[in-house]
């Protein structure tokens, strides 16, 4: 639920962004959705089991704090890298 609720908060950030930059907004936005995804997978398939296993041997709150919605905060991290980096540079 928070992976989707993300993923529709950034696709709505690189839309208006682009049409303020007078870019093309739905080909943003998917553009956003799609590095949210990329990046969410990637952690969530290469970094979680790892931590998984140490929540189930260390019940600590913020270990399985990260474990749980890690991948929106990377996701939602490497998306803003993007925009700032190609979507802002754009003129």
């Amino acid at each position: 639920m928070a992976g989707s609720i993300a993923a529709l908060l950034i696709a709505v950030w690189f839309y208006t962004s682009a049409q303020k930059k007078g870019k093309n907004p739905v080909q943003w936005a998917i553009a956003g959705v799609v590095v949210y995804f990329i990046a969410a997978a990637l952690w969530t398939f290469l970094v979680t089991p790892p931590l998984r296993d140490s929540v189930e041997h260390n019940q600590s709150y913020i270990l399985g704090f990260i474990v749980r919605f890690g991948y929106v905060a990377v996701g939602g991290m490497v998306s803003a890298w993007v925009k700032f980096k190609h979507l802002d540079a754009e003129d």
